[in-house]
C-alpha cells in the first residue's frame, strides 16, 4: 500500500538530488547551491515555486549526454519546417457552396437568437445569396491571408517566426515551460512577438477577483462574436539579475504596473502614483501539463537518475586519464635492497610524472644494493596490463540510459542521432510512427492553441478567418505509390497537400487514367502482394462498404464509357480521312444486279 507520507519524502528526494546536482569535479555551479538572489527576488514577490529549479534543469541538459539530441528533433520536427495557411473553406474543393450555405445558416440563427437578424430574412439562405456570399468570402479570404502572411513575416525583432518556435519548444522540453511577450500598438492590436527565457519568469498565484474580459468565439467556419466572461487572471514575474518586471495574462484588459505589479484604474493613475512606471505588457504561457502545479514538468524528468548516472559514468572515464588506477609495471626487488635515494625517487616520480596522457611512456631509472653476503641484487618490472582498464567502462549501463531518455520522448533511435544497423524500410516505420503519434499530435495541439483555445489567442486576435495558422510543412505521411498519403482515399486528393509540403515542393499534377480509382486497388497493382505486406483493417460498416463498391462500380462504368466514346470519336475520324471517288448510278446499280458492265 502506498503512504502519502513515503511518496512526499521520495519526491524531496528526488529535488534535493537535482537541485544539489554538481557537474565536474570540484565545480561550484549554480545549481548546487540552495538558493540566491534570484530565489529571494521570487519569494519576497509571492511567486509560486516549480517544482524544479528550471535553471538546474537547463543545466542539466547542457552536460547530458541523451537529452540534448531528443530535444533537437523535437524541436526539428515539429517546428522547424516553417508553416502555411489552410482557409476555413477552400473554394476549389468539392462542397465549397455547401459549407458556405451552413456558414450563413449558422450566422443568420445566432443573431436571431441575439434578436439582430433582420425582419423577413429567412433562416436558411436561397442559392443566389449564398453564390454572392461564397463570392464575398473568397475575396476576404484572400485579403486576410495576404495580412497574415505580412504580419508573420515581421512578428519577432531579431528571429523568424520559426525560429521563435523552435526557442520555445526547447524551452517547453527543457523546462516543462515557454513564454512570449505579446507587445501591441497604439491602437491595441497584436504587433511584435517577444522570446522571454523560461528560467527568468515565474507565475504568481490566480487574483482572487475574477476580472471581466472580452474573448472572441467561433460562431461559422468564416465569423467571430464578441462576448464578456469573468476569469481569475493571474500575473507573472521576471527576475534577471536586479531588474524586475511584472507581466499580467494575455487578454487581461487591466492596468499592471510593470515595477509593482499593482493593479490601477487607468493609465493616469499609474503615472500619479509612479511617474517612471508604466502599463506592463501581456505574457502567453505555455506548459505541458501537470496535474499538481500550474507550472509544467519536463516529459524527461522521470529519467533523472539515469541522466546524473550517464553523467557520472562520463566523469569517471574522463578521470582515468589523469588519475590511472593500475600503475603500468611492477617493481619486484630480489637479493638487495634499493638505496635510500632510489625510494623518494620513485614516490615522486608516481606523484608527479606518471598522471596525464603526456607521461604515458615514461621511464624510471632505478639503483638497488646487495645484500652483503656475496649475493647480486636483481630488479625486475613485471607488466600489469591485463589489469589495467582497456576501455570505458559502464557502456552497457550508459546505453540503456539512453534508450531510457529516448523512451520518455518516444523517439526511435533513428532521430535520436543513431544510424546504426538500419535498412531503408526500419527507417521509413520510425520515421512514419514518430510522425504519427509524436510530431503530428503536438503541431495540432500548438495550432488549436493559435486559432481558437481561450483565453483569445493570437488569430482571433488578429480577427483572422483562416483557422490552421501555423500548419507545418512536414505534416504529411511518407507517399505511397503516385503520392498518395496514407489515409486518403484517392490519390487525386492527397496531392494537393503533398504539392504544399516541404517535403515534396515540385510534384507535378497527377494526369494518369487510374489517378481517381480508390487507393486499395493501387496497392493491389503496385504491390505483388498486399495481403501479406498490408494487411487490410475492416473499418467501415456494411453499409459504407457496400457505398463505396457502388461508388467504385459507377466510376469504372464511366470510364468504360469515355474509353468507348474515344474508339467511337477514332473510327469516325478514319472515315473522314478516307478517299472517295464518285461512281454514276446506273454503274453501281450493275454492281449488285448481276450483269456484265
Amino acid at each position: 500500500m502506498t503512504v502519502p507520507a513515503e511518496v512526499h519524502q521520495a519526491e524531496e528526494r528526488l529535488q534535493s538530488i537535482l537541485k544539489a546536482v554538481v557537474v565536474g569535479a570540484r565545480v561550484d555551479e549554480p545549481a548546487s547551491r540552495p538558493g540566491g538572489e534570484d530565489a529571494l527576488a521570487f519569494s519576497e514577490a509571492g511567486a509560486l515555486q516549480p517544482p524544479y529549479e528550471p535553471e538546474a534543469l537547463c543545466l542539466l541538459v547542457e552536460h547530458s549526454n541523451s537529452l540534448r539530441q531528443n530535444v533537437d528533433a523535437y524541436a526539428t520536427n515539429i517546428d522547424g519546417f516553417g508553416f502555411r495557411f489552410e482557409p476555413a473553406i477552400d473554394f476549389d474543393a468539392d462542397g465549397a457552396q455547401q459549407k458556405v450555405a451552413d456558414a450563413m445558416a449558422l450566422e443568420r440563427a445566432a443573431a436571431h437568437d441575439a434578436g439582430t437578424l433582420p425582419p423577413g430574412t429567412p433562416l436558411r439562405p436561397t442559392d443566389e445569396d449564398v453564390a454572392a456570399h461564397a463570392e464575398e468570402v473568397r475575396q476576404q479570404a484572400r485579403v486576410e491571408k495576404a495580412r497574415l502572411e505580412s504580419f508573420f513575416d515581421f512578428c519577432c525583432f531579431d528571429s523568424s517566426f520559426v525560429e521563435l518556435r523552435r526557442r520555445t519548444r526547447h524551452d517547453l522540453e527543457v523546462t516543462g515551460n515557454a513564454y512570449w511577450e505579446v507587445l501591441r500598438d497604439g491602437k491595441g492590436d497584436i504587433a511584435r512577438f517577444v522570446y522571454v527565457p523560461s528560467y527568468t519568469v515565474r507565475l504568481l498565484p490566480l487574483d482572487k477577483e475574477a476580472v471581466e474580459v472580452r474573448e472572441r468565439v467561433r460562431i461559422s467556419a468564416v465569423s467571430f462574436d464578441t462576448v464578456t466572461t469573468r476569469r481569475r487572471l493571474r500575473r507573472y514575474i521576471q527576475v534577471q539579475g536586479s531588474e524586475r518586471v511584472y507581466f499580467k495574462s494575455f487578454g487581461d484588459s487591466r492596468v499592471i504596473s510593470r515595477l509593482t505589479g499593482r493593479a490601477f484604474k487607468d493609465v493616469a493613475a499609474l503615472k500619479a502614483a509612479d511617474a517612471s512606471d508604466g502599463p506592463s505588457t501581456e505574457l502567453i504561457h505555455f506548459a505541458i501539463h501537470s496535474p499538481r502545479s500550474p507550472y509544467g514538468i519536463p516529459r524527461w524528468v522521470g529519467t533523472l537518475l539515469s541522466v546524473l548516472g550517464s553523467r557520472q559514468m562520463e566523469e569517471v572515464n574522463y578521470l582515468y586519464f589523469n588519475n590511472k588506477s593500475v600503475p603500468p609495471l611492477a617493481l619486484l626487488v630480489s637479493g638487495g635492497r634499493l638505496s635510500d635515494a632510489s625510494v623518494p625517487r620513485i614516490e615522486r616520480f608516481i606523484e608527479e610524472n606518471l598522471k596525464g596522457k603526456a607521461n604515458f611512456h615514461k621511464i624510471l631509472i632505478l639503483e638497488a644494493d646487495g645484500t652483503g653476503d656475496g649475493g647480486r641484487a636483481k630488479i625486475e618490472l613485471r607488466p600489469l596490463t591485463d589489469a589495467q582498464q582497456q576501455d570505458a567502462l559502464f557502456q552497457a549501463y550508459d546505453a540503456r540510459n539512453i534508450d531510457k531518455v529516448g523512451s520518455a520522448f518516444r523517439l526511435p533511435p533513428l532521430l535520436r542521432g543513431d544510424g546504426r544497423d538500419f535498412n531503408r524500410s526500419v527507417a521509413e516505420a520510425q520515421l512514419r510512427f514518430a510522425e504519427d503519434q509524436v510530431f503530428q499530435p503536438e503541431r495540432d495541439e500548438f495550432d488549436f492553441l493559435l486559432r481558437t483555445a481561450p483565453p483569445p489567442w493570437v488569430l482571433p486576435e488578429l480577427l483572422a478567418r483562416t483557422p490552421s495558422c501555423a500548419r507545418q510543412a512536414a505534416a504529411l505521411r511518407p507517399p505511397t505509390p503516385h503520392g498518395a498519403t496514407a489515409g486518403t482515399s484517392r490519390p487525386s486528393a492527397a496531392r494537393p497537400d503533398a504539392r504544399r509540403s516541404s517535403l515534396s515542393p515540385r510534384l507535378a499534377p497527377l494526369h494518369f487514367p487510374e489517378r481517381h480509382l480508390a487507393s486499395e486497388m493501387l496497392r493491389d497493382t503496385f504491390q505483388t502482394s498486399s495481403s501479406d505486406l498490408t494487411p487490410q483493417k475492416d473499418k467501415d460498416s456494411l453499409l459504407g462498404e457496400a457505398k463505396r463498391l457502388l461508388g467504385l462500380r459507377e466510376e469504372l462504368r464511366a470510364e468504360e464509357e469515355r474509353l468507348a466514346q474515344g474508339r467511337l470519336a477514332l473510327a469516325r475520324r478514319y472515315m473522314e480521312d478516307t478517299e472517295h471517288i464518285p461512281v454514276p448510278r446506273e454503274e453501281f446499280d450493275t454492281w449488285f444486279s448481276g450483269q456484265p458492265t
